[in-house]
């Protein structure tokens, strides 16, 4: 059985001074969990955006469209 790579998503305002750390965290465990992915980083510029993303907080991780925040479909948002 043939498994689908894994994406993942990077989410962030522009003033979020963490998004580089949370790469690098993503990358290094990808590595060593001997994972591939598909990573990419997605600058978020407006509430609006913010609200059609789901961007709870930033940075925001999302796996195969999911956000990792446990219980993060029924917070409001905060973005």
């Amino acid at each position: 059985m043939h498994s689908a790579p894994l994406k993942i998503e990077l989410l962030y305002s522009p003033r979020c001074k963490s998004y580089l750390q949370m790469k690098t965290y993503l990358e290094r465990a990808l590595t060593q969990l001997g994972l591939s992915a598909e990573l990419s980083l997605r600058e978020i510029n407006s509430k609006e955006e913010a609200q059609k993303q789901g961007l709870l907080g930033s940075p925001t991780v999302k796996v195969n469209g999911e956000d990792l925040e446990p219980g993060a479909k029924g917070i409001p948002h905060l973005a």
